[in-house]
C-alpha cells in the first residue's frame, strides 16, 4: 500500500495522495535519485490509480487485480525497459499501437518507461507524440536516475517528482546487507545499478587487471587486450561498467596522490600507491579526461577493438 511509504519520502507521498484524490497528470517524470524505495513506492501509487486504496493489508494481500499488476499481467500497464543501452523507437510504436484501443478493466490505462534518459531520438519523438495526444485516460511514468540527461522535450511536458536520495543505512536494510561487506562494495553495487555478490568482486577485479597490466606495459598493451578485455568484457552493459568503474580508480588513484580519503578502492591501496607512483598528477588528470570522454561512446555502436585500441593509444599520446 501507499501508504507504507509514507515515512520514506513524505513529500513525494503527499504529492501522489493529492494526484490521486484531486487531479492526475497525464504524464509523470520521477527522478528516482538512486533512492532504493522509490520503485516500489511508485508501483504503489499505480495499483491506486489502476485499482483503488485498500484499508488494509488484508485487503490488499487478497486483491487478485494487484496480484495480477506484480505479475505483469494486467492488461492497463504497460513497461518498457531499454533495449541493451537504449529506448528504440520501435519500442514506442509498439506501445501506441496496443494503447490505442479503451481501456477494458479500468478507466485508466499507465505505462511505464523505465532508465527515460536512454530513449533515443526517433524514440523520444515518437513518446512526444504520443505525450501531447495521450489518448482517454493514458497516464505516462518515467522514471530516470539521471534527469539532467532526459531531452528538455521530454521532461518539459511531464510533472517532475524528485525523490530524497537514499542514506546509505537505507540501502544496507533494503537489500538485508551483511554487515561485514566493505562500504566499497555498497558503493559499487549503487553505481552498477546491480546486487551485492560475488559478480562485483570478480568484475572489479577484472577491472583492476587491465589497469595493472596497462600501467606496467603503455602502449604494448594493445598485445594484452584480448585477454585483459575482449574475452571478459562483451556485452554494451558490461563495457560501459568497465568505463565507469575505471573512472573511479583513477579518481581514487589522484586522491590518493593528493592525500586525500580513498572512496571506492579502499581494498587495492597497494595498487593505488602503484599507479600513483608511475604517473605525475597531471598525468593522472589527463588519464581520468580520456575516461570521461570515452564513457559517452560507449552507448553507440562501436567497434569494441577499436575501441580499446582506442583508449590505450589516447591514454599513451
Amino acid at each position: 500500500m501507499l501508504e507504507d511509504y509514507k515515512e520514506y519520502d513524505k513529500i513525494i507521498y503527499k504529492q501522489m495522495e493529492n494526484a490521486i484524490s484531486n487531479n492526475l497528470s497525464h504524464a509523470y517524470l520521477f527522478d528516482l535519485n538512486n533512492n532504493v524505495y522509490a520503485e516500489n513506492m511508485i508501483m504503489a501509487f499505480v495499483k491506486e490509480i489502476l485499482c483503488k486504496k485498500h484499508i488494509s493489508k488484508e485487503e490488499y494481500d487478497n486483491c487478485s487485480k494487484c496480484k495480477r499488476i506484480d505479475d505483469g499481467n494486467y492488461s492497463e500497464l504497460k513497461k518498457i525497459y531499454p533495449d541493451g543501452l537504449v529506448i528504440k523507437k520501435e519500442q514506442l510504436d509498439e506501445l501506441q499501437k496496443e494503447f490505442s484501443t479503451k481501456a477494458l478493466e479500468s478507466d485508466k490505462k499507465i505505462y511505464i518507461i523505465y532508465d527515460a534518459e536512454k530513449l533515443n531520438l526517433s524514440a523520444a519523438n515518437s513518446l512526444l507524440k504520443f505525450l501531447e495526444e495521450p489518448g482517454e485516460g493514458v497516464i505516462a511514468i518515467l522514471l530516470t536516475n539521471n534527469l539532467n540527461s532526459v531531452l528538455n522535450t521530454i521532461s518539459s511536458r511531464c510533472q517532475i517528482l524528485k525523490f530524497n536520495n537514499s542514506k546509505i543505512e537505507d540501502f544496507i536494510n533494503y537489500n538485508n546487507i551483511n554487515s561485514k561487506v566493505t562500504i566499497y562494495k555498497i558503493a559499487f553495487s549503487i553505481f552498477l545499478r546491480t546486487n551485492i555478490d560475488e559478480y562485483i568482486e570478480n568484475f572489479v577485479n577484472s577491472v583492476i587487471d587491465f589497469w595493472k597490466t596497462y600501467e606496467s606495459n603503455g602502449k604494448k598493451m594493445i598485445v594484452y587486450e584480448k585477454q585483459y578485455f575482449l574475452d571478459i568484457f562483451k556485452e554494451k552493459e558490461e563495457i560501459l561498467n568497465f568505463i565507469r568503474c575505471s573512472i573511479l580508480l583513477y579518481r581514487d588513484v589522484i586522491n590518493y596522490k593528493l592525500n586525500n580519503k580513498i572512496l571506492y578502492y579502499n581494498d587495492y591501496e597497494d595498487i593505488l600507491e602503484k599507479i600513483s607512483n608511475k604517473n605525475a598528477l597531471n598525468r593522472l588528470l589527463y588519464k581520468l579526461s580520456i575516461l570521461l570522454s570515452k564513457e559517452k561512446l560507449v552507448s553507440k555502436n562501436v567497434n569494441v577493438n577499436m575501441f580499446v585500441d582506442g583508449i590505450i593509444i589516447d591514454m599513451e599520446e
